[in-house]
């Protein structure tokens, strides 16, 4: 009778990690291996080089910090800025503050809450009263609760209002 040998594909022959770090260190030997150096191995002129940060920086020139607090003293929203220079919308305010300019205060001013109300109550959606004052629709249920208003179900409109 005749064996037969066969050779299995090595995807049948799976070792768990801890079994592939011993085979590892008995065919690497006694020796262990050296410690990591805490330099980097890359330089350049000025010495070593860090490796690459997850995220980059955007660095700003003063000018362009500049034309940055103007467009947020013009008024234009944070993340169309943010966009328009690469950064993060979080650090906006920084540049603000640092070149000493004031921040805008969120949400609608004493006048636009009371007409937010009034346009509510009026018969308009939340979502209606946000796009004619140019605000997000939460800031809108917010002034209408501060100014005392009752809020409607969801897309429902009063009996007395215009559906035009």
């Amino acid at each position: 009778m005749r064996k037969r040998v066969v050779d299995l594909p090595k995807r049948f022959s799976n070792k768990r990690p801890a079994l592939k770090s011993l085979i590892h260190r008995v065919l690497r030997g006694a020796e262990g291996h050296e410690s990591r150096s805490r330099t980097s191995k890359r330089r350049d002129a000025r010495g070593p080089v860090a490796k690459n940060p997850a995220k980059s920086q955007t660095r700003l020139t003063a000018g362009r910090r500049a034309e940055l607090v103007a467009d947020y003293e013009a008024g234009i929203p944070v993340r169309s800025i943010a966009a328009k220079y690469g950064v993060h919308r979080g650090t906006i305010p920084k540049f603000v503050l640092g070149s000493g300019g004031a921040l805008r205060t969120p949400g609608l001013s004493g006048a636009d809450r009371v007409r937010a109300a009034a346009l509510y109550a009026d018969g308009l959606t939340l979502k209606e009263v946000a796009e004619r004052l140019g605000v997000d629709d939460k800031t809108v249920r917010n002034a209408v609760v501060q100014e005392g208003g009752i809020l409607r179900p969801q897309g429902r409109r009063p009996a007395h209002a215009n559906t035009k």
